[in-house]
Order: C-alpha cells, then sequence, then structure tokens
C-alpha cells in the first residue's frame, strides 16, 4: 500500500514538474515573440542625396511674388552631431511684377506704358551646416545665388481728336532679359522620415544688389523631399 501512495505522489510531482517548465517555456516564447524593435539613437545623415521642393518667392518691397519648384542635390557628413555639406539647387519661378503708367503729351496724344519683369529660373550653390538630435537635423546655410530675369514692355500712344502728330496710333514694344547674380543665406530644418527619406522645410534670403530690377532682394520659402543615396 504504501509503495501505491509513493508512486502516486511520484506521478503527480511529475505531472506538476512538467506543467510548470511548459508555463515557463510559453512565458520565454511569448517574451521572444512580443519583444520591442531596438530604438535607432540618432539617423546617419552622411551620403549624397537628391530631391525635389516647391514654394513661394517674393521681392523685399512685396511688388513681385509667385511660385517656384526644383530639384537638389547635395552631400553631407556627420561627425558626431554635427552634420556639414554642400547643396545646389536650381528652381523653375512665376515670380512677376507688373506696372502700368499713363502717358500724355497735352493737346497732342494719350498712351498707355506697362512693363511686367518676371523671374524664370533660381539657382544657389551653398555650404551647409547643421545640429542633429533624435531624427532632427537643424541649419544654416551660406553661399551664392544667381537668378534668370526678363522684362518685356509696351507702349501704346493715340492722338487726340483732330491730331496730327500720331494720326493711327502708335504701338510699341520692348524686351531686355539676363542673368543677375549674389549671394544667399538660409535656414531650414529637415526631419528623418525612414532609412533614406528625409522632409525639409527651409528659408532663403537672396541679395543681388542694384543689378535687380524691381528689388534687391529676393525672399523663398520651401518645402521639399529628399533621398539618400
Amino acid at each position: 500500500m504504501s509503495e501505491f501512495r509513493f508512486l502516486k505522489i511520484s506521478v503527480v510531482a511529475a505531472a506538476l514538474g512538467s506543467a510548470l517548465a511548459l508555463a515557463d517555456a510559453a512565458d520565454i516564447t511569448t517574451a521572444a515573440l512580443y519583444r520591442a524593435a531596438p530604438l535607432i539613437p540618432f539617423y546617419n545623415w552622411t551620403g549624397f542625396y537628391i530631391g525635389g521642393h516647391l514654394g513661394a518667392g517674393w521681392t523685399g518691397g512685396g511688388s513681385a511674388s509667385g511660385f517656384l519648384g526644383g530639384g537638389q542635390a547635395g552631400f553631407n557628413y556627420q561627425v558626431a552631431q554635427w552634420v556639414l555639406g554642400i547643396e545646389g539647387q536650381v528652381s523653375g519661378a512665376s515670380i512677376k511684377d507688373t506696372v502700368s503708367v499713363n502717358v500724355g503729351v497735352p493737346g497732342f496724344a494719350f498712351g498707355l506704358v506697362s512693363a511686367e519683369a518676371r523671374i524664370n529660373w533660381i539657382s544657389t550653390l551653398a555650404a551647409r551646416a547643421g545640429w542633429t538630435f533624435d531624427r532632427w537635423l537643424v541649419y544654416g546655410k551660406v553661399g551664392g545665388a544667381w537668378a534668370h530675369v526678363k522684362v518685356d514692355a509696351v507702349a501704346s500712344i493715340n492722338p487726340f481728336p483732330g491730331g496730327v502728330i500720331f494720326p493711327g496710333g502708335v504701338i510699341a514694344g520692348v524686351s531686355s532679359e539676363r542673368t543677375v547674380s549674389g549671394w544667399m543665406l538660409g535656414v531650414g530644418a529637415e526631419y528623418a522620415l525612414w532609412t533614406n527619406w528625409t522632409a525639409k522645410v527651409e528659408y532663403n534670403m537672396m541679395d543681388f544688389g542694384d543689378d535687380f530690377v524691381t528689388d534687391k532682394n529676393l525672399h523663398v520659402i520651401k518645402a521639399g523631399l529628399n533621398y539618400r543615396l
């Protein structure tokens, strides 16, 4: 009888031990399956990149304004939390200013002179330096700027009734275009979305001195995406 009791106790103990072992194994398996992914302490900004942007621009006096869009390419090199690099960008633009003036010669003729100045494209080449934390990069830029400007002017002159100087009226037009150069400053912030994609917002101020048509300063704000190669 005692042997039967001993055998029964042994079987119960073995069953309890097996159950505890299975529970521990289940806990280990569950922990392994639901273990959180390790956090990435910072994003590595080193490398070449290309991207695109959209934005708006206006002159210092606010007389000319419009939209722009284009692409950029550059290179970053990260040292600890500092990021140094160089970036070039080209934008097609529709920034323009229109002016109309009434003219006349008392007793002879009257007319209207209208002119439109527009920026067709903008380009910059700048050094970039910034500070990174988590997945953010805050940076500043300084470099050169170029813009292509075209001016169209039209004069329409008509005689007063009975006038003899311009009996049929006169319409004349003139067009001029040139590329102006200057310097630029910029500030911006960029965020790493995924492994190779980043998004940015940037402000640029370009100074073309006395070589500009309407105002020597041009302001640009733009948003864009970059892909790190």
